[in-house]
């Protein structure tokens, strides 16, 4: 005999909205990605490739937090704003993003 079991699927019928509600929230708290905390090296390395990649306008790979996640994005670093405490990247599909010092996890060139 082959059975297929559908997981919370089956169940749905007998819980409350609340319940199915919770279950959701639990889920996504699950998937959440706390914030690495960096040492002094690692953000002296990256500011190294930051400025590496901007003066021999270098493709890079840079490794990101935002919204309890961790994403990737790869283009070329455009400028470099200290007062905000930014960079203006411009990707490979010719969009631009920007993203704050603090978010940089790691880059790669």
């Amino acid at each position: 005999m082959n059975f297929k079991d559908r997981g919370n699927k089956k169940w749905n019928s007998l819980m409350l909205v609340e319940h199915q509600k919770k279950l959701k929230e639990l889920k996504m708290r699950e998937m959440d990605v706390k914030k690495p905390e960096l040492d002094e090296q690692q953000l002296q390395e990256i500011n190294f490739k930051i400025n590496k990649a901007l003066n021999r306008n270098l493709i890079v790979k840079i490794k990101f937090y935002k919204n309890k996640e961790l994403k990737n994005i790869e283009g070329k670093i455009l400028r470099v704003e200290k007062y905000e405490q930014q960079i203006k990247i411009k990707q490979l599909n010719k969009e631009i993003k920007t993203l704050k010092f603090a978010q940089i996890l790691e880059i790669s060139l």
